[in-house]
């Protein structure tokens, strides 16, 4: 079986988001089972050398009538087969600062799907699997223009990113504009095209990434106005959770650490570890070096995670004798000024941190020393960083909700079989049930610390790895072909 994903972020080189992890992990997983897999993104401008680099086709793509060069490089990265699509095109459309974010971000990935179909099309795969709207578009091209004989997968990574275009847009790529507009018309602006619902409506099968999440998309609460078309094609969708890279999110061998750790020692030993973390980044930033417990969180300040909860949750973390630390920015400048003013206002306490670039090293450091991970998402597709704060003995409280309510079992919930139970869970997106949460891990922490302790190691040891969801895939993959 021969698979190629097409995306738009490959990490460590291509990263914006949880979407370059899933890439490398999957993809990892598959050849792990012997799968013939590649992946093909971009070649930014802001790739790094790579040694390995060589060309292994030129070839032309067509845009509004006008023809033009491209070539395909090929490396190996993570000990992945990765295939880069260089596009000569006047517009520069992947020599960019950023992946994306650029007005012209749908003529960009467009012409992106279309090109990486030429090269594929003489060696088509048996499984096309495509990632979010950016690579939505080439469901459609693939059925309608190049008749590829391959089996279209669309993962939605998140669902409220859709890709909405003009009529035109398709008559850049070789499409009939007016005739998708019927039906593949975005159900909020009915004059323009939704790509993430071409996706849905071309594709052979649609995953997201929890089951849970498969299940709330069907609403217009979280599904908005793809609900309606998520539930036509809901025999065709399915949910399968993410898994981490477990060697990259490793504290007993990662490089970021000044102390490592194991699942496999006592619980004990982990703690001291954790500790030891803690105080480097102490002394390292004037941090207070008292016995609180340190509630975190490590994310992107937007709508989605809930940022006027992480904002209570500060509060509630300092007034039940907690310290708080957040790593994060927002790209929305109203937000950002807002947290800006909230890091002035604790300035002079040591026991809040405030970090506003993202850092990698700093956040495998976070992750380790943090006692509690807060993540009360508004709602959330899978989440990852309750996984890896897991990895790193760091106890999550989360909303119960998507992939966070995959994953996260309350406590004190005796519906659940005691040995799964790993955190703290609130039902509903209120200031009241975020604080409620918070009390209850403080005071475990606090009261019961042989409790506590067992817990971190317990959590170490669950297998979130991406062995039982890489599969799931292949089993969907041959479902389909």
């Amino acid at each position: 079986m021969k698979i190629v994903h097409l995306a738009a972020e490959f990490a460590p080189l291509a990263k914006a988001g949880g979407l370059g992890d899933v890439l490398v992990g999957l993809t990892r997983g598959l050849i792990k089972l012997k799968a013939d897999v590649s992946v093909i993104i971009p070649k930014y401008g802001f790739l790094p050398p790579l040694p390995s680099l060589k060309e292994v086709a030129t070839f032309q793509c067509t845009e509004q009538g006008q023809s033009y060069t491209n070539k395909m490089w090929s490396c190996e990265v993570e000990n992945c087969h990765l295939l880069l699509l260089e596009a000569f095109h006047p517009k520069n459309y992947f020599n960019r600062p950023q992946i994306y974010g650029e007005v012209d971000d749908v003529a960009r990935f467009l012409y992106f799907s279309k090109a990486s179909l030429e090269y594929l099309k003489n060696q088509a795969p048996d499984i096309l699997h495509i990632h979010d709207w950016h690579t939505a578009g080439s469901a459609i091209l693939a059925k309608d223009l190049f008749q590829l004989k391959s089996s279209v997968l669309l993962t939605i990574h998140n669902a409220s990113y859709q890709g909405r275009c003009a009529s035109w847009d398709l008559d850049a790529i070789g499409l009939k504009g007016q005739e998708y507009l019927q039906k593949l018309h975005d159900d909020q602006y009915p004059n323009a095209i939704n790509l993430l619902k071409g996706g849905i409506v071309y594709a052979d099968c649609v995953n997201t990434v929890s089951p849970t999440y498969a299940e709330e998309i069907l609403t217009p609460e979280i599904g908005g106005p793809l609900s309606a078309t998520f539930r036509q094609y809901k025999n065709k969708l399915h949910g399968i959770l993410n898994g981490i890279d477990q060697s990259i999110w490793n504290p007993a061998t990662d490089k970021n650490l000044p102390a490592l750790y194991s699942k496999t020692e006592k619980a004990i030993e982990i703690i001291n570890h954790k500790q030891l973390i803690l105080s480097e980044l102490q002394k390292r930033f004037g941090l207070g070096d008292n016995k609180r417990p340190w509630i975190g969180a490590i994310t992107r300040l937007v709508h989605q995670k809930g940022p006027e909860l992480l904002e209570e949750a500060l509060r509630q973390t300092i007034q039940n004798g907690g310290s708080y630390l957040l790593l994060g920015s927002s790209p929305d400048p109203k937000i950002q000024h807002h947290f800006d003013q909230l890091k002035m206002k604790y300035a002079d306490n040591k026991n809040v941190f405030f970090y506003f670039e993202y850092n990698e090293s700093l956040a495998h450091q976070f992750y380790s020393c943090l006692d509690f991970l807060i993540m009360p998402s508004n709602f959330e597709p899978c989440g990852l960083s309750q996984l890896i704060a897991m990895r790193y003995g760091t106890i999550p409280i989360v909303r119960k909700t998507g992939g966070l309510k995959d994953t996260v079992f309350d406590l004190e919930d005796e519906t659940i079989p005691s040995k799964k139970r790993n955190g703290f869970v609130f039902e509903n997106a209120t200031k009241e049930d975020l604080k409620h949460a918070i009390q209850r891990a403080i005071q475990f922490f606090m009261n019961k610390q042989d409790e506590y302790q067992f817990l971190v190691r317990r959590v170490m040891q669950q297998d979130f790895s991406w062995d039982k969801p890489t599969l799931e895939y292949l089993k969907l993959y041959k479902k389909i072909i």
